[in-house]
């Protein structure tokens, strides 16, 4: 696949999760929606970007965020901020892929068995390019 149909297929996945979530939970401020949109951006990411772009980059993002989910009580940092912006109660989960499929019904905590596969994945990538 070219590099114009990776990042179209990024964006299209973002958004489409992004206008999901924005009709199942209005956020009513501006910067609510920014920041709503530039999550869907970086689950986007984290979802694809082992798949579509650089696998040691990805890796590095991800491992970053597994850290960040491990010093911060299990909380993502931005799913705090854009509750606090688009009114939601503080303990709304954020509305990724996982949360529109009904897939996080089957484990609470399936975000901390995807994040170490994608980082697998990653791995494989890198040493077997």
């Amino acid at each position: 696949m070219n590099r114009n149909k990776k990042i179209s297929l990024f964006i299209f996945f973002s958004l489409i999760q992004y206008f999901i979530d924005r009709y199942q939970n209005p956020c009513e401020t501006n910067i609510g929606e920014s920041l709503l949109l530039f999550h869907h951006f970086v689950s986007g990411y984290i979802y694809l970007g082992g798949f579509l772009f650089n696998p040691l980059y990805h890796l590095i993002f991800c491992i970053i965020v597994l850290i960040h989910w491990i010093t911060n009580n299990n909380k993502c940092e931005l799913t705090v901020i854009t509750n606090k912006y688009c009114e939601y109660q503080e303990n709304k989960k954020f509305n990724d892929t996982l949360q529109i499929l009904h897939i996080s019904t089957i484990n609470q905590n399936i975000h901390w068995y995807l994040l170490p596969a994608l980082i697998f994945y990653d791995l494989y990538k890198i040493f077997n390019l």
